[in-house]
């Protein structure tokens, strides 16, 4: 079974294709770096798996489901860039952001109820970051952050994560740390993990494939 399935995707922004008859089949388990020149397409890719562009031709299945208004996303779980948690700017604490995740699940009048608390809990105890649970969001570090982001993105217990350039502005350090959280959650947790990045260097040791976006179609790197 493929976590993905895409067949003769096509799309642009304009005229001129973007991603043209691509194809491409990411099996249950892997862990998939998505890399290629900056324009090549690659979070435009992200976007249409994630049901934010609709507007393509092709067939994009997840989890052998053709994705369309009535797909159901709870099976994915989506790490963004840094800089999307760099616009907080209000006092929100680690806990409060992470929680955030299960919103449409707070039930009636939107109240927290304790299975959801713990839930959130135990999911930033997982990244390794209990001890910051109280602290605000825009006091933690680069790689912190990310590692919120995660906590956030499993907290439905999701089957795949998507991740979008998720260490760039991260120290080395921090970066290592980030990619063996992901090959934890990978190896131990079973979740499929779609991950673009420029930071092969690093990410080599830790993933099971990888394949390269040029001119709006997909290669098999080895």
């Amino acid at each position: 079974m493929n976590a993905i399935e895409i067949n003769n995707l096509k799309f642009s922004y304009t005229n001129e294709y973007i991603l043209n008859n691509l194809s491409l089949e990411i099996p249950v388990g892997d862990f998939k770096a998505i890399v290629g020149e900056n324009g090549s397409g690659k979070s435009t890719l992200l976007k249409i798996m994630l049901g934010q562009y609709s507007n393509y031709s092709g067939s994009v299945k997840i989890f052998d489901k053709e994705i369309n208004n009535n797909f159901n996303y709870e099976d994915i779980g989506y790490v963004p860039q840094i800089n999307e948690t760099s616009k907080i700017s209000f006092p929100i604490t680690c806990y409060e952001y992470t929680v955030l995740g299960l919103y449409s699940k707070f039930g009636f009048l939107k109240f927290i109820n304790k299975n959801i608390k713990q839930k959130a809990k135990d999911a930033i105890d997982l990244i390794g970051m209990g001890k910051y649970i109280n602290k605000p969001v825009n006091e933690l570090s680069g790689g912190q952050k990310q590692k919120i982001m995660i906590a956030r993105a499993i907290l439905n217990d999701p089957k795949m994560l998507i991740l979008d350039e998720p260490t760039v502005g991260i120290d080395k350090e921090s970066k290592r740390e980030f990619f063996e959280l992901l090959k934890h959650l990978n190896n131990v947790h079973k979740m499929t993990i779609v991950m673009v990045t420029h930071e092969m260097e690093i990410a080599q040791k830790y993933i099971k494939s990888k394949v390269k976006l040029d001119e709006g179609k997909i290669y098999e790197l080895y």
